[in-house]
This record gives structure tokens, C-alpha cells and sequence, in this order.
């Protein structure tokens, strides 16, 4: 049995070389690999590979504290971006828990963390990735340490359990960057485990968690029941509020103390639980997702006034009611759009209105609405799986983007019409339209997002120029037969997308003009190709210049001149060893040197009329005329001379 093919080492900035043999435990939620730090006695150091980092990645390694994991360089190599940092202190939570007092706990976790979160603050970034394995503890430490965040879509690594339920009730990659609130949140998750020696709720399925926190609450639901360090109780309870408006905020945790007390307002249920279907609900948040796990038994409790009565008398809910009662009709807007389903639109509005925290509900799922550019990118890397998903995920974005009237609405919380506008105003930002702007959406919103292309996507190119080196190593023709490369090209249009949005990025739209100047479509990628190898001052790329060059050969037949095609097609033949796609190109696309050949071609062509026509017999010349001007030398040398430039013109432009 062979064994498996050892992957080559990465030099990382002239400085780290990565072993891309050896991958070890991940961090961060990335694929993490042993390197070696070659500039300073081969220290031993890591290497992350993210596939889908946040795009404000290089603001959030820039913060530097004691207990957050030092990161020494990210650099892109063949177009993809790697990490280096340095070793965890020790092992992660998720080996266990360190027994701490309450005071260790403020000093060794709330504290730290606290201070962490003010960085973030003051840089207007979120964290989004407290959780037990990617927090660690040193022997020699009485402090957490916290591992790099921002290597992987807000939120898409945290365990339901450590997400609010603004965001709990999400699939991870529709959570959205969220607020310091929901870090807030995931800090009194991992406190009430240091106390409790492990995570609440721990057997649990999501779905049962997810239950048993929209009918009790969180905090209930986590700390019932079980007694909590005096000190740390009215802290916990209040970070584990389902308001994010009731949590306390990095400064007041910042400056805790065992005597410091935080108020709460709770949630009082109803006094009478409301059915629906086969689950009784007692507050108004539990019923609001309910209604999204059964919309037709909703539906049906709405339009017979049952919600806005239970409200009213239940739960004294006069206001909430009372806009509830107004659902239906009113939320339609003026414009008449048939593809708008009232009662699907009505379920949306009555969710805002009993829970104004909650993420949008619209196509049967979860979302808030900023994390559609990485739910599609989402979609995008589900291999098999992808078309289903990416057309769903397309409709809803597409849905939105082009009804944004929709959500400008007195109802509508003010995240989610916030996060809405601006989603629109990113896709107008592009200035394309249909599917061509939903496929660039991820590459617009996050400059790092890799190219999803099913052909390189393994590759996790997030430059233009790895998209270059790649192609110059799949352009084979036993990867690319010349029938498929006549007719699809290079590229794939999600390539096309990813390399649009880079170049509209840079203000370099002279490029994309050549997919719409009705090109032959390898042309067209030809062109894209070359305005990324001098962007990115990319070297020789020989294998490309070799498999067009039959291609280009052929556009030479349009030259009239046999003397100017032998000339290009040995310019041709140098620009191909060299590499070179822009000389290439200029090669054989000159349209001032075509249009000079073409008029020299016409004018030879008028000129051999004019001179066929000059020896055509003039019926008026006698008899005698012909016979003296046959014995002349002279006719004889006009003759001579004529033939041979006749002859010259047509083997020259006529042949």
C-alpha cells in the first residue's frame, strides 16, 4: 500500500515555512498546520488556512492584548491566504474546565475578556468566537487566553448553546456579524461553565436546547435550579438575557466586583399558555418562533384575532396587540406585485412585532439580512449539495434586493432595515444586474472571500493572481479539450465574478468591457487574464500563451497581407515563450495595424482594376498603330513591367 503524497512546504512571506504535511488540532475554526519561523533559529510556530475569514480580518489582527493569541504575519501564497501565529498557551476548555474560585473567575476570565471586547468596541468589531475551543489555558497562567477571531464567518463556529437566541435560532452561516451584546452573551455562557465545570445544558440536542430557552429563557434555562458564586450571580443573569438591551456592557464587566450588582427586568409569561399545534407557548418570543415552525396553525390563529386577544388579556399587551391586529392588508405595499404572498409577508410582520430582537423570517428560514452575501458564499461550498441551496438562498437575496421598499416600514426593527438598505446599496454599488450581480455579492461584501468556483475552490484563491496561476496549470488540454475551451472558455462565470469584483475594487473597468463587447467568450477571458498578469506583475505564464496560440493563429486570417501574417505569427511565436498574455494579445489584435492592412489591400485592388482596365484594346486605334506599337521594346518592357506587379499585388494580398 503506497502511502499518501506528502504536500510540498509554503514559504510565507520570505519567513515562514508552513509543512502542509503536518496539520494539527484546528484553531480557530481553521485548518492549522505545523511551520517553522526560518529568520529566527526555526522557531516552531502555526500556519491557518481560512477558507471564508471575515472580511474586516486585517483590522481584528491588529488588536493586541495579554490574553488574546498574538498573530505575527498573514500573507496570501498562489492567491491564498494564510495566518501565522503563534502556540496556544495550553490546551483548550474543551479538555476541561480549571477549577476556579469566584474571584479567579473575575480575574482569570471576566476581566480579560471584558478588555478584549472594549478593544473590539473601540474599533466598532464584533468578536463572534467565545467559545471552550478556542479559549485556552496555560499551567502557568490564571488567565484565559483567547484565539484569533475573525478566521471564519461571524458566528459560524459557535455552538448554539453560546449563541443568543437572535442568532441560536439561525443556521451558523446566516447569523450575521451581531453586536458585542451577543459576545456579551457568549462570555456568560463560558462564565456559568467555569463555575458549573461544564457547559449548561450538556446532553441536549440543539433543538431541545432551543426549546427549552424560548419557553423558560436563557438565563432560567442555563442557571435554574443550580447555585451560582454570590458575586457572579446578578452579573450572569443579566449577561444571559434574551434582551440584548438588559446585558451589561464590556465596561461594566470590565470594572466588576464581587459587591457590583446588575438589574434585569424579567420576562413574566402569560398567565394562560397559548396552543399551537400540539406546543403550549408562554411568551410572546416563543411564540414568534413557533410561528415559523408552523406557519399554517399561525395563520390561522391570526386571522381569528387569537394572538392579538391572548396578547391583550394574557400577557396585558395592549400595544403589541393592537399592532398585530393591523397585520394583513397594511403591509402590502402600494405598488401591485403579485408575487408578494400576503400571508407570508403577514407572518414576517407579526415575528418583528413580538420580537423585535429576532433575525428576519422570510423564505421558510432565519436569516439577518448582512449574512446573505455569506450564505450564498455558503451555498457556494457545499459541493454536490450547492445547487439547491444556492438557488434558494439566490431567490430570497434577489427578492430583497429588488423589493427594498419592503422593508422600509415603521414595523420593521430598525437592524433589519438598516442591514436591508445597505445590502441594496452594495448590489447597485456593482452597476450589473440579474444573476450576474447575486454571484458577485460575496466577492463585493468580503474582499478575502475565496472564489467559489467548484474548480479551484479547494484552492481558496482570494487574489486575482492565484486565479492566473491556476489556470496556468489546469490549461491542458486533457483538463480543457479544445471544444470546451471554444466554447466556455478559460474561465467559469463564478472565476468571471471573482475577478469582476477585484477589478471594480481597483477602478480597473477597462477589462471588464471585453465581456460585453460580444468577444468570442476564451477571448474575452484572454483579455481578463492579461489585465490580472500586469496588475499583479505576475510572471511568464507559458502554458496559457501556448494552448491560445492556435486560437490566435487563426484571428491572423483576417490580415490581407501574407508578408504581414508570416511577420505576426512570428511575433506570435515569441510572445508564446515568453509568456507574455498582453504582447499576445497585441499581437494579434491590432485593430489600427488590421485597418491600415485592410486600406492597403483595397487600394492594391483598385489599382489592379486600373490597370487591367488600362490594357483593355481601344476600338479606336487603326490598324497601323497596333502593328508599330507591337514592334516597339518599349510596349514590350510596359508589358513586362505590368505583369510583374500585377502578380506581386495578387500573391501579396489577392491569394
Amino acid at each position: 500500500m503506497q502511502g499518501k503524497e506528502e504536500l510540498p512546504e509554503l514559504m510565507i512571506g520570505d519567513r515562514y515555512l508552513v509543512s502542509q504535511s503536518r496539520r494539527l488540532a484546528d484553531i480557530g475554526g481553521c485548518p492549522t498546520f505545523a511551520a517553522q519561523n526560518v529568520g529566527a533559529s526555526g522557531s516552531s510556530c502555526l500556519a491557518l488556512a481560512p477558507s471564508s475569514p471575515s472580511p474586516r480580518l486585517p483590522e481584528i489582527l491588529m488588536l493586541r492584548h495579554d490574553c488574546l493569541m498574538s498573530v505575527y504575519a498573514h500573507e496570501h501564497s498562489k492567491g491564498a491566504l494564510w495566518v501565522i501565529c503563534g502556540h496556544p498557551p495550553g490546551p483548550p476548555l474543551t479538555d476541561g474546565f480549571p477549577s476556579w474560585g469566584e474571584n479567579q473567575i473575575i480575574e482569570g476570565a471576566v476581566r480579560p475578556l471584558a478588555a478584549i471586547l472594549l478593544l473590539m468596541q473601540e474599533a466598532e468589531l464584533t468578536c463572534r468566537a467565545i467559545r471552550p475551543d478556542n479559549l485556552f489555558f496555560g499551567s502557568g497562567m490564571n488567565k484565559l487566553v483567547l484565539g484569533p477571531a475573525g478566521l471564519a464567518p461571524p458566528g459560524m463556529h459557535q455552538p448554539l448553546v453560546f449563541e443568543p437566541l437572535s442568532s441560536a435560532v439561525c443556521h451558523p452561516a446566516a447569523r450575521g456579524d451581531g453586536t458585542l451584546a451577543c459576545d456579551v452573551f457568549s462570555m456568560g455562557v463560558l462564565i456559568v461553565s467555569l463555575c458549573f465545570g461544564e457547559v449548561p445544558l450538556k446532553g441536549l440536542t440543539d433543538e431541545q436546547i432551543l426549546e427549552r430557552r424560548l419557553q423558560m429563557g436563557s438565563a432560567e434555562a442555563y442557571i435554574g435550579g443550580r447555585s451560582l458564586p454570590d458575586g457572579l450571580a446578578s452579573m450572569l443573569w443579566a449577561m444571559l438575557s434574551d434582551d440584548p438591551a438588559s446585558r451589561p456592557s464590556p465596561s461594566d464587566l470590565f470594572t466588576m466586583a464581587p459587591s457590583k450588582l446588575f438589574s434585569l427586568r424579567p420576562e413574566s409569561p402569560a398567565r394562560v399558555p397559548l396552543r399551537i399545534g400540539t406546543v403550549d407557548v408562554w411568551t410572546p418570543r416563543a411564540l414568534a418562533w413557533h410561528a415559523a415552525r408552523a406557519p399554517v396553525e399561525f395563520s390561522s390563529l391570526l386571522q381569528r384575532q387569537v394572538i392579538a386577544s391572548w396578547l391583550r388579556n394574557e400577557l396585558k399587551q395592549g400595544r403589541m396587540a393592537s399592532l398585530i391586529e393591523q397585520t394583513g392588508g397594511s403591509f402590502l405595499p402600494s405598488s401591485d406585485r403579485k408575487a408578494i404572498d400576503p400571508a407570508t409577508l403577514a407572518i414576517t410582520r407579526v415575528i418583528a412585532i413580538l420580537d423585535p430582537s429576532a433575525p428576519l423570517f422570510w423564505g421558510g428560514r432565519w436569516f439577518w439580512p448582512n449574512a446573505l452575501p455569506q450564505m450564498l458564499a455558503y451555498a457556494g461550498s457545499l459541493g454536490d449539495k450547492r445547487q439547491n441551496e444556492e438557488r434558494d438562498v439566490s431567490m430570497i437575496t434577489s427578492f430583497i434586493m429588488g423589493n427594498p421598499e419592503m422593508f422600509d416600514h415603521p414595523l420593521v426593527p430598525e437592524a433589519q432595515k438598516t442591514q436591508v438598505m445597505e445590502l441594496v446599496v452594495l448590489g447597485q454599488r456593482t452597476g450589473v444586474k440579474g444573476p450576474d450581480r447575486i454571484r458577485r455579492l460575496p466577492y463585493d461584501n468580503n474582499p478575502l472571500q475565496v472564489c467559489l468556483s467548484p474548480r479551484c475552490i479547494v484552492d481558496r484563491i482570494s487574489q486575482m493572481s492565484g486565479i492566473l496561476s491556476w489556470a496556468e496549470q489546469h490549461s491542458s488540454e486533457n483538463e480543457l479539450p479544445v471544444e470546451g475551451l471554444t466554447r466556455n472558455g478559460l474561465l467559469d462565470a463564478e472565476m468571471r465574478s471573482f475577478l469582476a469584483s477585484h477589478f471594480a475594487r481597483q477602478r480597473l473597468t477597462s477589462a471588464l468591457e471585453a465581456q460585453k463587447a460580444g468577444l468570442p467568450i476564451w477571448n474575452a477571458d484572454l483579455i481578463l487574464l492579461a489585465a490580472v498578469q500586469r496588475v499583479a506583475e505576475q510572471g511568464a505564464v507559458p502554458a496559457i500563451t501556448r494552448r491560445m496560440f492556435p486560437l490566435l493563429k487563426q484571428e491572423l486570417r483576417h490580415w490581407r497581407s501574407r508578408t504581414g501574417r508570416a511577420k505576426r505569427r512570428l511575433a506570435l511565436e515569441d510572445a508564446v515563450a515568453q509568456g507574455n498574455l498582453t504582447k499576445l494579445l497585441r499581437i494579434a489584435e491590432d485593430p489600427h495595424g488590421l485597418r491600415l492592412d485592410q486600406q492597403t489591400a483595397q487600394r492594391a485592388e483598385q489599382e489592379i482594376a486600373r490597370l487591367v482596365h488600362a490594357l483593355e484594346p481601344d476600338p479606336d486605334m487603326s490598324a497601323r498603330n497596333k502593328r508599330l506599337a507591337r514592334n516597339t521594346g518599349e510596349f514590350v518592357s510596359l508589358i513586362t513591367g505590368i505583369g510583374v506587379a500585377m502578380t506581386s499585388v495578387w500573391f501579396e494580398f489577392c491569394r
